[in-house]
């Protein structure tokens, strides 16, 4: 689970969420413990703008008012292009003098 903060009030209508113990207790009757920290959204819950919360995949609207405080995963960098060859030098064929 990643880490944000609201910027907006977003509705979380289920699946799994990370609150702390004082946001699972204002919504004790909407959410049942699975695990240490998380909670399943059992009713639709409201989250205020400032909370700190942990999901894994939130939707796109939802994402429109968080803020992830985690830095993101650094991808490895894909293998530099080999620099292009440079064609071969072609041979003269004009004549010399005094040839």
């Amino acid at each position: 689970m990643r880490e944000y903060q609201t910027t907006g009030t977003i509705r979380v209508n289920g699946g799994y969420i990370g609150l702390d113990q004082r946001q699972a207790g204002a919504r004790r009757n909407r959410v049942r413990r699975v695990a240490d920290g998380v909670y399943e959204v059992l009713t639709p819950i409201e989250l205020k703008a400032g909370e700190t919360i942990r999901m894994e995949n939130p939707d796109k609207t939802a994402l429109t008012r968080m803020v992830c405080l985690e830095p993101p995963e650094k991808t490895p960098d894909p293998k530099p292009a080999p620099a292009p060859k440079k064609p071969a030098a072609r041979k003269s064929t004009t004549k010399k003098a005094g040839k």
